[in-house]
């Protein structure tokens, strides 16, 4: 839960400063040219999906100064911190959209066409959860015609739920490779919460 929810934090860090393009340009001999950037504080994260991963990301984004919106049909948010909101309220006013939605059939290309045309212009979408909730052509048609700013996924359509290398080399994309739960604390975490599960079994 923690490993992931920090994961969104240095995406959207990453996405708001350039941080790995001008990393990319230095290692290749290049000088990066110096753009504006973004900062977080007073900016709008938005989260689709509230379940124990968006919980503690909204604490997160609430610490760092955002507002913090949360769609979620299944939950009710509790921390009047936070605005529960409807999924196109959610799209129109988050810079950074964030999806932690549960996969299945009813989720299949959650994200697709529709959504994408719905998000600000200078938006960012983030995927940690599964591949399957995003349509990928288009989001890679709404990166090609600018209707989003950029994307950071962990996770695609690739074999093991790796990002989908067509869009992970794209230069508008950060692509990790399904390794936000990677931690030595989340791996204990799951070891002993599989013990747990054992013995009450």
């Amino acid at each position: 839960t923690v490993s992931v929810a920090e994961m969104a934090i240095g995406y959207m860090i990453d996405l708001a400063r350039n941080v790995s393009a001008n990393v990319l340009d230095y290692r290749a001999g290049r000088i990066p040219q110096a753009g504006m950037g973004r900062q977080l504080r007073g900016a709008t994260l938005g989260i689709i999906g509230y379940g124990v991963i968006g919980t503690e990301l909204a604490k997160l984004g609430s610490a760092l100064g955002m507002t913090v919106m949360v769609t979620d049909p299944f939950k009710k948010v509790e921390d009047r911190a936070l605005r529960q909101v409807d999924l196109p309220v959610l799209l129109r006013e988050s810079d950074f959209v964030v999806c932690l939605v549960v996969a299945n059939e009813q989720t299949e290309n959650l994200m697709n066409a529709d959504v994408f045309a719905q998000m600000k212009k200078s938006g960012y979408f983030i995927n940690l959860s599964r591949g399957n909730l995003v349509d990928e052509a288009a989001l890679a048609r709404a990166l090609d015609e600018k209707r989003i700013a950029g994307a950071a996924m962990d996770v695609g359509r690739a074999p093991d739920q790796m990002p989908s290398p067509q869009l992970a080399r794209r230069p508008d994309v950060i692509a990790t490779p399904h390794t936000a739960g990677l931690t030595p604390q989340a791996v204990e975490h799951q070891a002993f919460d599989t013990v747990r599960q054992v013995a009450e079994l």
